[in-house]
């Protein structure tokens, strides 16, 4: 038998998931509501006061009806705090001249693309990727990040027995402090 490589691309120690778990996932990435804090000055231009630390993520994970067996959800308590890497990408652009794309998360995994599709050989490096050479026309950059995220809401398991399907529910934001 060969070794179980996975049928999704999340990527989470704690939550155990095997070959019948997390068989068809949304995972919704978003910033936390305290990142915003928008007001507007006396001629009407909006100004964002909150602190730039504040820029974190929440990522609420979710399955479908089509898990055989659940995730380990029994030891992620609200305050639990572990590292996830979500299957999603997040995109920056480098413009023409330029050379490298800077995260705020450590990188897992990046590739760079012209905006006609084309590879551009990269490397990365903690939170940056370099290109191999400046950009001669817009390069987009997509990243997989890590993400230290502490649960913020009690997670939910359903079980419909007759079939013996599983569907789940995990909310998670980013611990911060950078």
């Amino acid at each position: 038998m060969s070794e179980f490589k996975g049928h999704t691309r999340l990527l989470c120690a704690e939550l155990g998931i095997g070959w019948q778990t997390a068989l068809n996932l949304s995972v919704e990435l978003s910033p936390i509501a305290s990142s915003a804090s928008i007001v507007r000055d006396w001629n009407g231009r909006a100004h964002n006061l909150a602190d730039p630390a504040f820029r974190l993520y929440e990522i609420r994970i979710s399955s479908g009806a089509d898990d055989m067996r659940p995730p380990a959800l029994a030891n992620l308590w609200p305050g639990e705090e572990f590292l996830i890497v979500p299957p999603g990408e997040i995109c920056v652009v480098i413009p023409v001249g330029g050379s490298i794309a800077v995260f705020e998360r450590k990188i897992h995994s990046a590739r760079a693309i012209t905006l006609g599709f084309d590879s551009v050989p990269c490397t990365t490096s903690d939170k940056t990727v370099t290109l191999s050479s400046p950009a001669t026309e817009v390069v987009r950059v997509y990243a997989r990040l890590e993400h230290e995220v502490m649960v913020t809401e009690p997670w939910r398991q359903s079980l419909r027995e007759a079939d013996a399907q599983y569907s789940w529910q995990l909310a998670t934001e980013e611990v911060g402090g950078f």
